[in-house]
């Protein structure tokens, strides 16, 4: 995929699920809203270049390193979904 997504992307993945990142016994999970065009097109939450969520949490110290959003399954190791 290209840094830009095309317009057939988008309107691919406009029904694509984005899987949920949880686990028993999280410290924290975070809930959002239904997630952007760009999360299903990449099937990562939080992905479209300039999103404040990855930088917001490691800036409030849930994570020791700004994730990316393909790393999202990293949150569970510190407890977090």
């Amino acid at each position: 995929m290209s840094p830009r997504s095309t317009k057939e992307e988008l309107e691919a993945a406009r029904d694509r699920v984005v899987p949920d990142v949880a686990a028993e016994g999280l410290r924290v999970l975070f809930c959002g809203i239904n997630p952007g065009l760009l999360s299903a097109v990449t099937g990562h939450h939080f992905a479209r270049p300039g999103n404040r969520f990855w930088p917001a949490l490691h800036a409030s110290g849930f994570t020791p390193r700004r994730l990316l959003p393909q790393e999202e399954q990293e949150l569970l190791a510190y407890g977090l979904g």
